[in-house]
């Protein structure tokens, strides 16, 4: 367990919660980690302080995630309003509970369950936080949690936790000893990882392969030392471009497109990089930039997102750049075609 007092204070806080109506809130959009945590958080809830649950995610599900809903039989509430409190699961700050921000002015009880760093100050005063970026995942805490409790979880419980730590942690390719010891744990509960996998992966469609390659012949790319960031524009699928370039050789992707309120950035980096230099994309890049252009930003360390008010896009790009040359103390000189 990486932190027993996290979690011996989380089963408290929980404990609190018994009797009443609670709902489960992800951030915008949701994703494999915030939907297969809210799905075991909801069933313990339940079953030990009998907890009546709703769950909704802000925004819609999308479609990755509507998948891995109907694997687990996991559906939305229709209505959230008459929660007595609410738990906020994997969400790094206020502005990612898009339309349900109201919450944290309703004067109910509201409980943050993260593992993103950036949560402890933006929710500060606002809420109750849980939180440890020791963690990689909530998905993993909710597994210390069951553990703490004694329960044991079944076969869809083990897989919710499975799927969210696995895309959680890039495919495994970040995660580190404790995180497997927990993954065997899972398997050894049923979880066919290839059965399961195959059924959550959803095929790239056309628009999606358009949107990387684009990626690639817009891309900028400069250096700092032996390291390579690449920057691109994208209207759409900025995530998913951002993946693909660091598969040409980026060490960090940094890829950002106009946005109905300003510009989204969505950054990537591989693990050497991360590793070598302390740089945490979530921290360091996402946030920053959120805040400095009146947006919001936050993530993992190897992944993030930000949504900034200004709408010039290359300027957006630039002082990304110049964030990181700032991490790594030298700038960043631009490599001509």
């Amino acid at each position: 367990m990486r932190n027993k007092e996290l979690i011996k204070s989380l089963a408290e806080g929980l404990e609190s919660l018994s009797g009443e109506t609670v709902a489960i809130l992800t951030h915008f959009g949701g994703d494999p980690d915030s939907i297969g945590a809210s799905y075991v958080l909801g069933n313990i809830l339940r079953s030990t302080w009998r907890v009546r649950t709703l769950f909704k995610v802000p925004s819609d599900p999308s479609s990755h995630c509507k998948a891995f809903m109907e694997r687990l039989g996991f559906e939305e509430s229709e209505d959230i309003e008459g929660a007595d409190a609410y738990v906020v699961v994997d969400c790094g700050s206020p502005e990612q509970l898009n339309e349900y921000v109201s919450i944290l002015e309703s004067g109910r009880k509201v409980m943050v369950i993260d593992h993103h760093s950036t949560s402890l100050e933006s929710f500060a005063g606002k809420a109750e936080i849980f939180c440890s970026d020791a963690y990689q995942s909530v998905c993993e805490i909710v597994f210390d949690l069951s553990q703490y409790l004694g329960r044991e979880l079944n076969l869809r419980e083990a897989e919710a936790l499975f799927a969210g730590t696995y895309y959680d942690t890039v495919r495994f390719s970040v995660a580190d000893q404790e995180t497997m010891k927990k993954i065997c744990h899972l398997i050894s509960l049923g979880v066919n990882p290839r059965e399961l996998l195959t059924e959550l992966e959803i095929k790239m469609d056309i628009s999606e392969r358009i949107a990387r390659l684009k990626s690639a012949t817009r891309m900028n790319i400069y250096r700092i030392r032996d390291w390579l960031i690449v920057t691109s524009t994208l209207g759409s699928f900025q995530s998913s471009s951002a993946r693909s370039l660091l598969g040409l050789g980026a060490h960090v992707a940094i890829v950002a497109g106009e946005s109905e309120n300003g510009t989204v950035v969505a950054f990537r980096a591989v693990k050497d990089f991360i590793e070598a230099t302390g740089v945490n994309l979530g921290r360091d890049l996402a946030a920053k930039i959120g805040e400095e252009m009146g947006g919001h930003g936050g993530g993992h360390s190897s992944a993030a997102k930000a949504h900034c008010m200004e709408r010039d896009v290359e300027k957006v790009l630039s002082r990304c750049v110049e964030l990181i040359g700032e991490k790594l103390g030298m700038p960043a000189e631009k490599i001509k075609p």
